[in-house]
């Protein structure tokens, strides 16, 4: 009986895939995409990203030089009314300050395609309103 239990328990280990599948029978949800951003002189770097659709994302913005926010609208840009969010964020916030110096992680699923906008949220000077952006999520083909 030993030696049957040996077996199968280096069979689970050997075979790719099996491993990863909990004990309940859930697989395990694949790491995030990690993609680092700065906000700095009324504009973010990137202005644009791309992510594809289904991907767990850990955006992680950095303000190099004042007090920042940043805003991601879940709906896509142009969407018909209650048409439901294509990113769903972890935890809920609508504005994310940005401190001078300090990085903040942003953490969403990219469910739907489309073009999402994201601009600064608190305001920092004369081109705040030209700190903008888009996250692209391109569809898996």
């Amino acid at each position: 009986m030993r030696q049957a239990i040996l077996i199968a328990s280096l069979i689970f280990l050997a075979v790719p895939g099996l491993a990863q599948e909990s004990l309940s029978g859930e697989k395990k949800a694949n790491p995030p995409l990690v993609l680092h951003m700065t906000a700095k002189d009324f504009e973010f770097d990137p202005p644009e990203i791309h992510v594809r659709q289904g991907t767990n994302v850990n955006l992680l913005v950095t303000s190099l030089d004042r007090t920042h926010g940043i805003h991601i609208n879940p709906f896509p840009d142009g969407a018909a009314p209650n048409t439901p969010p294509g990113l769903s964020f972890f935890d809920g916030q609508d504005c994310y300050k940005l401190k001078k110096g300090e990085q903040v992680t942003v953490e969403f699923t990219a469910y739907d395609p489309g073009s999402y906008s994201f601009k600064c949220c608190k305001l920092c000077g004369s081109g705040h309103k030209k700190m903008v952006g888009k996250i692209v999520v391109d569809a898996v083909k």
